[in-house]
């Protein structure tokens, strides 16, 4: 893009702001802000995307792992009779389906799915979804457990991935035909696949990159009017999509949060170790080993070539460190231009052995950690295990047998910079020949439970918390209000209490439980109790079974009819209070302007004044005052 002389225009959906690849500062848009941006937020309030819902779940091993000190005796016995020793299984949630699976959490993933996954038009079958899986192999035991579930839907699931023959045929059937609905991919999905109908994203798999999640975010994003095939559609149209989520994954994550690792080329990990080594040598620089260390660092100079295009053009700027004079006399300067200028040109060498090389940068490491006497176990553990897996032909080799034994004994760890060196003149252009590291994955088949699923978002600050854990907070509050409210005390111990004193229940029940860190509604209550209930009262009545407190409904509906039955009204009366009543509960409280608003005013603009006194008006105020909670 610098050869050419030319405009250059860029498009894209998630432009990075990394040190290495900034899209903005490539396109001269050096604040940082785009020349133009659309982002997805608006799209969605224009109409030209659809947003989604999310539905969160995870198993009791998501959230507590596997132990074998916490499985029962039978699974224990289970485990033996396999050849596990159950005292060894110690696995975090977040190890699952990377170095432990179990077959019946991916069971009870699928059971989750296929209950809440949005369905087709007929309500049978779900509606195009893509399953986003960690790993080949995971996507496998997903197709796998499904089938065995499901064996009535032979045709509904398709393993998607790079590995798979003839990719653009799977696709090509995903998007086009009835079967598959459900896609099982792991990166190839992710991005570039435009399939209007997927109704279904799941994520099975942690996604910690803000430019990842929006990708595959937009995968669902696709409006109606894109949609062609109708009857893949709940009730034949589009306008929202549902993320099922197994991984508490963020997905209003904030770009500027992105903290990206990033992913050095070996060769330049191997120079920047060989510079903090010459920078312990500064003051020694006649020594054989920080002359060893100069050897080293200009041979790996020696391999960039000269030739490639990105090199000439910055070649003026580092020659110098391709001449002699340049390594007579070193300074920490010289190391850090060393650093900030040379070392990331080794990007750009070609040929590289990459076993050799990654052994030769734990080599390297270890010299390091071994002089700054900081001796990493992984360090010496990682070089030893390399070492052991090379054939027997390399290990009995009699020119290389001291620095086999030196990785395989105890004298690692106490090695000198000539012995290290040594190392990986001998062994490092042998670990392309290193036998396959014995698997140390698990396959279990334990009992296991949807633990929490489903989600209340609190919509001051927007805090998500799980069902479950929205449950116990609102009963440990409730307990509390019942074990000391003065109207419970007496209805437990049979005493009469007054409609006032109940209305003033519903009053603290509201206060209490309404708050930022609860917000109980209506419509919390069914999503977090299954319960349809119009007031905090019924709610206390259905949560402890408590048949003593009436619901407030109850209560407004028996005192609007005595205070109707104290007055003389006529007919037209009587049909506006009624009227009245249903306003009133649903607003809970009342003002004179209510009485002139929809759906009151259809009785007539002056039905007011035509039927009603001042006095009765304020008569009827001062009433519903008394029950507004």
């Amino acid at each position: 893009m610098e050869y050419f002389d030319g405009r250059i225009i860029g498009l894209t959906a998630t432009p990075a702001n990394f040190i290495d690849r900034n899209t903005l500062q490539l396109f001269h848009c050096f604040e940082g802000i785009p020349t133009f941006s659309y982002p997805r937020s608006q799209a969605i309030a224009e109409g030209y995307l659809v947003d989604f819902s999310l539905y969160q779940a995870q198993t009791h091993f998501q959230r507590n792992g596997i132990r074998g000190a916490e499985l029962s005796e039978e699974e224990r016995n289970a485990l033996i009779e396999q050849g596990i020793d159950p005292d060894e299984i110690d696995y975090e949630g977040t190890e699952l389906e990377r170095t432990v699976s179990n077959r019946d959490t991916v069971r009870r993933q699928w059971v989750e799915i296929m209950d809440v996954c949005l369905k087709d038009q007929s309500g049978q079958y779900p509606a195009k979804t893509i399953v986003f899986g960690l790993s080949q192999k995971h996507a496998l035991r997903l197709a796998s457990v499904f089938e065995e579930m499901y064996p009535q839907f032979p045709s509904m699931v398709q393993v998607i991935t790079s590995a798979m023959e003839r990719t653009d045929d799977l696709i090509k059937r995903f998007k086009k035909e009835d079967m598959p609905r459900i896609a099982i991919s792991v990166d190839l999905l992710d991005t570039g696949i435009d399939v209007p109908e997927v109704m279904n994203l799941v994520f099975m798999k942690p996604v910690q990159s803000w430019i990842k999640m929006e990708q595959m975010i937009g995968r669902g994003t696709r409006s109606h009017e894109a949609c062609r095939v109708l009857e893949w559609l709940p009730d034949g149209r589009k306008d929202e999509f549902l993320i099922l989520d197994f991984w508490e994954n963020d997905f209003e994550k904030d770009p500027k949060e992105e903290i990206v690792a990033q992913n050095l080329p070996v060769t330049v990990k191997i120079f920047n170790t060989r510079l903090k080594l010459l920078e312990f040598y500064l003051n020694s620089q006649d020594s054989p080993d920080c002359q060893q260390v100069i050897r080293d660092l200009r041979y790996q100079i020696g391999q960039i070539s000269l030739e490639t295009f990105s090199i000439q053009q910055v070649f003026s700027q580092v020659e110098e460190a391709w001449t002699d004079s340049f390594w007579r006399y070193l300074t920490k300067s010289k190391l850090d231009f060393l650093r900030t200028q040379v070392a990331p040109l080794l990007r750009f060498v070609a040929g590289v052995d990459v076993e050799a090389a990654t052994f030769t940068n734990k080599v390297e490491r270890l010299k390091h950690e071994i002089l700054t006497d900081r001796v990493r176990d992984d360090t010496v553990e990682g070089i030893a295990e390399d070492v052991s897996r090379l054939p027997s032909f390399v290990l009995d080799d009699r020119n290389v047998q001291a620095s086999v034994n030196t990785c395989l004994s105890g004298r690692l760890r106490r090695a000198t910079p000539t012995e290290l060196s040594q190392v990986i003149t001998d062994l490092a252009n042998q670990m392309k020949n290193r036998r396959e590291k014995p698997s140390s994955f698990i396959e279990l088949d334990l009992a296991d439970r949807i633990a929490v699923n489903g989600y209340i978002t609190l919509s001051e600050g927007g805090e998500q918390v799980y069902v479950e854990e929205y449950r116990q907070r609102v009963e440990g509050k409730v307990m509390e209000i019942f074990e000391t409210h003065p109207t419970i005390v007496a209805l437990r111990n049979g005493e009469t209490v007054t409609d006032l004193q109940l209305v003033a229940l519903e009053r603290v029940l509201r206060q209490e439980l309404g708050g930022s860190n609860m917000q109980l509604t209506e419509s919390n209550i069914r999503k977090a109790f299954n319960l349809k209930v119009t007031s905090l009262l019924a709610f206390l009545r259905e949560l402890l079974e408590f048949e003593m407190l009436p619901d407030y409904r109850d209560i407004v509906e028996r005192n609007f009819e005595q205070f109707i039955a104290q007055h003389q009204y006529n007919a037209n009366q009587i049909r506006f209070l009624r009227a009245v009543q249903s306003v009133f509960l649903q607003k809970r409280r009342l003002e004179v302007a209510d009485l002139y608003e929809e759906p009151l005013d259809s009785f007539g603009e002056d039905a007011v004044e035509r039927w009603f006194t001042e006095d009765e008006v304020n008569e009827l105020i001062n009433f519903t005052e008394q029950l507004a909670a």
